[in-house]
C-alpha cells in the first residue's frame, strides 16, 4: 500500500505579496532600532572607511556629476566626499522631493547653498537651485536601510528612489551602507530597483544573481 503524500498548497500570489510587504516592514522597523544603536564615534568611523572605498571606486574617479545625500537618522555620513568631489569641480548633487509629482528631483548643491527640512525630516535643496536631468548624472550614490547580496534595497518605504533610479540611464548607482545593513537576501515586491554594486565599510560587493 503506497504512502499517502501531503502536497502543501501553493501560496495564492496576492497573498504572498502581503507577507513580503510585512516582512520588509518588520526589516525597516528592525534595522532602524540596530542602525540607531551604534555610537556617534563609531558611525563616524565606519563612515570614513566607506567613503575611503568611493573614492578609490573607478567610478567616482571617473564621475563628473555626482548624486548623493545628506545623512540623517544614523546614516553614512558622506560630508567629507561631496567636499573633496566639488574641490576636484565635480558638481554635486542632492535630491529634492517634487511634491507636486510625488518624485525627486536632483540638484546641484554648492558648498555654501542653504538646506531646508523637508516634511520627511530630510535635508534637501531649495526648489530655485538649479535641476540636472537624470540622463547627465554619472554617479549616484544611494541610502538605504538593507541591501541584499543581489543589490536589491529597503528604504524607508516611500519609494521615491525607485521610482528615480530606472530614469538615470548612464548612472553608475551605488548602494551605501554600514555593513551589517548588507544581507543575503531580502523579499521582492514589484517596482524594487537593484543598485549596481553596494559599497560598505567592510567591502565592495557586486550583486550576485540568482
Amino acid at each position: 500500500m503506497l504512502a499517502r503524500v501531503s502536497v502543501r498548497p501553493e501560496m495564492p500570489p496576492e497573498y504572498e505579496q502581503q507577507v513580503r510587504f510585512h516582512v520588509k516592514s518588520e526589516l525597516r522597523r528592525r534595522m532602524r532600532g540596530v542602525r540607531g544603536a551604534i555610537a556617534a564615534e563609531a558611525r563616524a568611523e565606519r563612515s570614513r572607511a566607506i567613503v575611503a572605498r568611493l573614492r578609490d571606486d573607478p567610478s567616482y574617479a571617473r564621475a563628473r556629476t555626482v548624486a548623493a545625500f545628506i545623512a540623517v537618522r544614523g546614516e553614512v555620513d558622506l560630508a567629507t566626499l561631496l567636499a573633496e568631489a566639488r574641490a576636484a569641480g565635480k558638481t554635486v548633487l542632492l535630491p529634492r522631493v517634487d511634491p507636486e509629482h510625488d518624485v525627486l528631483v536632483l540638484h546641484v548643491h554648492g558648498p555654501s547653498a542653504p538646506l531646508e527640512t523637508s516634511s520627511f525630516g530630510v535635508s534637501e535643496p531649495r526648489a530655485d537651485a538649479p535641476i540636472v536631468a537624470p540622463h547627465n548624472v554619472d554617479l549616484v550614490l544611494v541610502p538605504g536601510l538593507v541591501f541584499d547580496e543581489r543589490g536589491h534595497r529597503l528604504g524607508y518605504g516611500a519609494g521615491f528612489y525607485d521610482k528615480l533610479l530606472p530614469t538615470l540611464t548612464r548612472a553608475v548607482t551605488i548602494g551605501v551602507a554600514f555593513d551589517f545593513q548588507l544581507v543575503p537576501e531580502l523579499p521582492d515586491t514589484p517596482g524594487d530597483v537593484p543598485v549596481s554594486r553596494v559599497v560598505t565599510d567592510a567591502r565592495v560587493h557586486a550583486p550576485i544573481a540568482r
